[in-house]
């Protein structure tokens, strides 16, 4: 155990930064996706990268390090303050539908950085994080973590997720967002890719955050018979913070 202490904090940032970069060209060597298909080495290359990703991380200087190759190969959304970070990669298990793994990565009350990972069981088909906003209330600290599906080469997904820091505790469904079904911790909406294929950025980011009137927004999608999986509009819902919750603005 000494031995492992000694070995997870005696490496540099870079040094660790080189490692897991060389742990996903493994992943993606023996992944669906390149050409050397190997399942044995494909999901142990995952459980690895997800045990490093969970030991390194509670290192407090790999919450601030920016990783710059890594956020070249993999999805790293920080919150502004920096006591958030999800780490998400594709598992290169999937076909036309892509699967994703996260790591949660962030700051307790006692000061003490940890790490959480979902189940594989929890994760099925899974997402991928390419940003955290952050809203600050009288409640504490809320996040908003925005997540991406890919179910085809068309049929997407994007969804918005409140997180909150209790203590030493990641509160994953902190239900502060009412909907006409009542409150719930996460809203989303399916759209046809390529109804959006034009945009410059990639990932494309469909949500929108506006931290001084404290309000998030996403698009319209109509279906009909060209994108029956929904066509993204230039119309928009929002949700806005009264104080206690998100709420649908009318």
């Amino acid at each position: 155990m000494l031995c492992l202490v000694f070995v997870v904090f005696s490496q540099t940032p870079e040094t660790i930064e080189s490692e897991l970069l060389s742990q996903l060209e493994g992943i993606s060597k023996y992944g669906n996706y390149g050409g050397e298909y190997d399942e044995t080495k494909l999901y142990a290359g995952n459980d690895e990268f997800r045990r490093k990703l969970m030991q390194y991380g509670t290192r407090a200087d790999l919450l601030t390090y920016a990783f710059p190759r890594l956020s070249d190969a993999m999805y790293i959304a920080t919150s502004k303050d920096g006591r958030l970070r999800i780490y998400s990669w594709d598992k290169q298990t999937g076909g036309t539908m892509r699967d994703f793994a996260a790591v949660y990565q962030f700051k307790g009350k006692s000061g003490k950085v940890i790490t959480f990972a979902e189940n594989d069981e929890d994760e099925s088909a899974g997402s991928f994080y390419p940003e955290v906003f952050q809203l600050n209330s009288r409640q504490g600290t809320i996040y908003l973590a925005t997540s991406t599906f890919i179910g085809s080469t068309s049929m997407h997904g994007q969804s918005i997720k409140v997180i909150r820091i209790n203590g030493d505790d990641l509160d994953l469904n902190a239900k502060l967002i009412r909907t006409a079904e009542g409150l719930t911790n996460s809203v989303g909406f399916g759209y046809d890719f390529f109804s959006v294929v034009e945009r410059k950025e990639r990932p494309i980011k469909l949500f929108e955050f506006n931290e001084a009137r404290k309000e998030f927004r996403f698009p319209v999608v109509v279906e009909d018979e060209n994108t029956p999986q929904g066509r993204v509009t230039n119309h928009f819902i929002t949700y806005r913070f009264n104080g206690r919750h998100f709420v649908k603005v009318k």
